[in-house]
């Protein structure tokens, strides 16, 4: 067995031979079959941005003045409840967007330099952007991100603190959003404030910020409309790079390697919905099984048959445990030697076995989130609903979940006589094969029934799994040398090295605007708590350590004189 406690998510993805022959399609990127170069986890050059001549992060992000000034720009913007919610309605049409005015007021007053020497434009009335252009505009802008908004919060009184309250400990901010996402919001407009309340700094390269403002529900209003306008603007894969929350943060092994876990790629995601039509009738006089009883055998099926993990080289997770083999061969012996042996498919199905967040790094994930059904405790139902959650693993695809859907239902469907309507009218569809006589998706009763029920089938949210990143070349190496600059400390090692997030972020919208996309919160695990639960917090240290980040990456790559324009590589695609 492997302990829990190692550091066992993403690693890298190396060198890869690149182009659409590599066993890519036009919907899915498969990493079976990539061909990586022989990884070794080298790492690139620190990078001190010193030469630019402006005062050192630690010199100005460490005192105690310092900290009291990010406390309360930090407690001024967890204080503002902007909420986003499943079924809000659209900017203009549902008033609790109004909440979000009172955001962008406190950030004009909390950041004056922003607003005073970047542009500022609303997108679909509350995402924002902000632009400083750079002085030579052959270099490709980069891009910083987060979202404005939070999740709901259900049980007021079983907070330690009112979660809106903001309450300050003399280390941990608590509220909602103090972690998810407003940490990263308020660490990138601070670093930025301080860079331009100096009025001879003029950056050489464009800066971007965009502020999205519902990635709680899955940012369709606000990154989806500035994804696209940004893409109007500037073209396809023209920003250099793009950084914005995710990844595993920092992880200490040891005493003596910490490391960077930035997210270089994301899982897919469809939701699978399940619509039931059956008989009612008086609770008296039942059927065997109601339509709930019905459903939940599909639960049941579902839910004894998981999808299988997979460990596959080249990925991030398996660059990532190639990296703690060299760097802390003694964490974990067993890992150290499964890797050395090449014995994966030993080693997947320990990584399984560890804990879920290691499990679904490796395996789509499937929950049954959401079940509707019944009006009243005398009579059968009629309607029953069911939701079904996806996380897709990089070695699945959305035609594989539907598939699968439909051989789990298969037996279920054939023993209540139910007819089917899968997926009609969608993309990324499987063959039907519930029954010899399938027309136009529909399949027909087998068999008569008292039943007389018919199931549909839908999908929702479909987002294909994203791209990995490189982990290699110029823009990896500036954004490794700063993470190693930043978090450098005595007698140790600071190893950047990608990994996969099993969730999905505001960058699903930005695909199409660079190649360079790193998901990543710049704090350290076990210094931030409770995201989307009971007393969300963060400790203001952390946080602290995330603005010096920031404050150094702009500044490197302000420095770095690759990747304009004319100069870029065709990366292709896996």
């Amino acid at each position: 067995m492997i302990v829990s406690k190692l550091a066992l998510v993403a690693g890298a993805l190396p060198a890869v031979t690149l182009g659409r022959s590599i066993l890519y399609d036009e919907t899915q990127q498969v990493l079976e079959g990539v061909t990586p170069a022989d990884f070794k986890c080298d790492l690139p050059l620190v990078l001190d941005p010193s030469k630019d001549g402006l005062p050192a992060a630690r010199d100005i992000f460490s005192d105690e003045k310092a900290l009291q000034l990010q406390v309360k720009r930090h407690s001024t913007i967890v204080k503002i409840p902007s909420i986003s919610y499943d079924d809000n309605g659209e900017p203009g049409e549902d008033d609790r967007w109004q909440v979000f005015y009172d955001l962008h007021r406190a950030l004009a007053a909390l950041y004056p330099n922003v607003h005073l020497r970047m542009d500022r434009e609303t997108v679909n009335t509350f995402g924002l952007v902000f632009t400083i252009n750079g002085t030579e505009p052959a270099l490709k802008p980069i891009m910083l991100a987060a979202h404005q908004d939070v999740v709901p919060v259900n049980a007021v009184s079983t907070w330690k603190y009112p979660p809106f309250s903001a309450h300050f400990d003399g280390q941990w901010l608590w509220g909602r959003g103090a972690s998810d996402d407003k940490n990263s919001l308020t660490g990138l407009m601070s670093a930025l404030d301080t860079l331009l309340a100096n009025p001879q700094w003029v950056p050489r390269r464009t800066i971007i910020v965009a502020l999205g403002f519902d990635e709680e529900c899955s940012g369709r209003r606000g990154a989806g409309t500035i994804g696209t306008f940004l893409e109007e603007r500037y073209g396809p894969k023209s920003i250099e790079m793009i950084l914005d929350e995710g990844g595993m943060g920092l992880q200490l092994l040891g005493n003596d390697t910490l490391y960077a876990l930035p997210a270089v790629m994301e899982k897919g995601h469809v939701d699978i919905w399940i619509e039931l039509y059956v008989n009612g009738g008086h609770s008296s006089t039942p059927f065997p099984h109601t339509g709930i009883g019905i459903m939940s055998e599909f639960v049941n099926q579902l839910e004894s048959n998981p999808w299988k993990p997979k460990l596959i080289k080249g990925s991030p997770i398996y660059n990532h445990l190639v990296c703690q083999a060299r760097y802390s061969p003694d964490a974990d012996p067993n890992i150290t030697s499964l890797i050395n042996k090449g014995d994966l498919n030993t080693l997947a199905e320990e990584l399984a076995t560890i804990d879920r967040a290691t499990q679904y790094r490796i395996q789509t994930s499937q929950a049954v989130d959401y079940f509707f059904g019944g009006v009243k405790i005398n009579a059968m139902p009629e309607y029953i609903k069911i939701g079904v959650n996806h996380r897709i693993a990089p070695q699945d695809s959305i035609p594989a979940v539907k598939a699968n859907i439909l051989k789990q239902l298969k037996p279920i469907i054939k023993k209540f006589g139910l007819s089917v309507s899968a997926f009609k009218g969608e993309d990324n569809n499987p063959d039907f094969e519930l029954n010899e006589d399938v027309k136009d998706g529909v399949v027909e009763p087998m068999y008569e029934t008292e039943y007389n029920g018919s199931l549909i089938l839908s999908s929702s949210q479909a987002t294909l799994v994203a791209p990995v990143s490189p982990t290699f070349g110029p823009v990896w190496d500036t954004f490794s040398g700063t993470i190693q600059h930043s978090f450098s400390f005595e007698g140790g090692k600071v190893v950047p090295v990608g990994e996969l997030m099993t969730g999905n972020t505001d960058t699903r919208h930005y695909l199409n605007l660079s190649h360079n996309i790193y998901r990543w919160t710049p704090t350290r695990q076990g210094h931030t708590a409770n995201a989307h639960t009971v007393d969300e917090r963060m400790d203001m240290f952390s946080h602290m350590e995330a603005v010096r980040f920031y404050y150094d990456v702009i500044r490197n790559f302000d420095a770095s004189p690759v990747l304009a324009f004319e100069d870029q590589p065709n990366m292709g695609e896996l």
